[in-house]
């Protein structure tokens, strides 16, 4: 037997012929790996919220907030204003909610403590502190219910039968926030790139001085940048063609549109006109409204662009004894960032109830 094979066979003398070089294969020790038993005991894994509801953070009820919005004379209740207060946790990064046809409102979901509440209609706003208590409903004074920043208001003196300032004032906004132009208005406000800049509403008296503005299609163009980049344009009557040439697409007014002063063949009549813009009907509490024509005639219009949204139509009886069916009578239109509204009617203090609400409510769209 060679000296190898007496080592084998010392190694593994139970299964070794030592009279041959036949080797028995040995088992591997036992490990871990194939003995449970043998591994290290492991401490039981932590509880977690996901395992244990008890540890997870605990998340405050939220609260709610009631009140109501009004315009700045503390009377006129304002539906559809939008409401807000700022929460990161929400997908908007706000929760809101809007006002209904009485001005009340109240927001849901709002998180406990200290929040800024901001209210908003058109160009006017509130912003107030409130602390919300977790699970209630913490109520907004009533007597704090105005919008009480007002925008800056230009107006173009024009017919002195048409006085959208003085409703303005009723309104409860504040002379110093509002200036009123005359003749020279287009001179003062358009000449250059600058002139509006102060303002972000510009009203249009019925009769405002028109022919520098029709001469100047620069000074057109800057009425339309205003509009934009934001401004608010409201025109009545025959003010009409500065409507009709800076937007000319928009509104189709009644005769030849190359001609100024066309469309002036409405008729002197008092007539019942529907209310079919659903938040100003709520507003009035009412959808049929009373509106008088008491000058010679009236800038008559006979539809609009699709994008155009109606507020009030009626029939509309000319001078030549025809009349237009259906034909608005209050309309409204974006461009760019900014709003336009135009009304056949005037507007001016005791002209009449319905018509003076409906100037205060449409303030509110601009």
């Amino acid at each position: 037997m060679t000296r190898l094979a007496l080592a084998l066979c010392v190694v593994v003398a139970s299964g070794c012929n030592c009279g041959t070089d036949h080797l028995v294969q040995v088992p591997p020790p036992a490990s871990c790996e194939t003995d449970a038993s043998l591994c290290p005991k492991q401490p039981p894994p932590e509880p977690t919220c996901e395992t244990n509801s008890e540890l997870c953070p605990k998340v405050p009820t939220p609260g709610s907030i009631a009140g109501r919005v009004c315009a700045i004379d503390g009377h006129t209740w304002l539906s559809g204003a939008v409401v807000w207060v700022a929460d990161p946790t929400a997908a908007t990064h706000q929760v809101r909610t809007t006002s209904n046809a009485e001005g009340r409102y109240q927001l849901d979901g709002v998180p406990p403590g200290q929040q800024t509440l901001h209210l908003e209609k058109g160009s006017f706003s509130q912003v107030r502190q409130v602390v919300v208590q977790p699970g209630a409903v913490t109520q907004v004074p009533e007597d704090t219910c105005q919008l009480d920043v007002a925008p800056r208001v230009a107006v173009v003196h024009g017919s002195q039968y048409d006085r959208v300032e003085g409703v303005l004032v009723e309104l409860g906004v504040k002379t110093d926030a509002l200036v009123v132009y005359d003749l020279d208005w287009a001179e003062k406000l358009l000449a250059d790139d600058h002139g509006l800049d102060g303002y972000d509403i510009l009203f249009l008296n019925c009769r405002s001085n028109e022919a520098t503005f029709m001469a100047r299609p620069d000074m057109q163009q800057r009425l339309r940048d205003f509009v934009q980049r934001g401004g608010k344009l409201h025109a009545s009557d025959q003010a009409y063609d500065i409507i009709e040439v800076a937007f000319p697409d928009k509104i189709d007014f009644f005769g030849d549109d190359t001609v100024r002063l066309a469309a002036n063949q409405g008729n002197i009549v008092d007539l019942t006109a529907d209310v079919v813009d659903p938040a100003l009907a709520a507003g009035l509490g009412h959808n049929t409204v009373h509106i008088h024509y008491g000058l010679t005639t009236w800038s008559a219009m006979v539809g609009v662009a699709s994008d155009v949204h109606v507020y009030v139509k009626a029939t509309s009886p000319l001078l030549d004894g025809s009349s237009l069916p259906n034909a608005p009578h209050i309309v409204g239109f974006s461009h760019g960032l900014g709003h336009v509204v135009y009304s056949s009617f005037h507007q001016e203090p005791g002209i009449g109830a319905d018509q003076e609400s409906i100037l205060k409510l449409l303030m509110f769209e601009l």
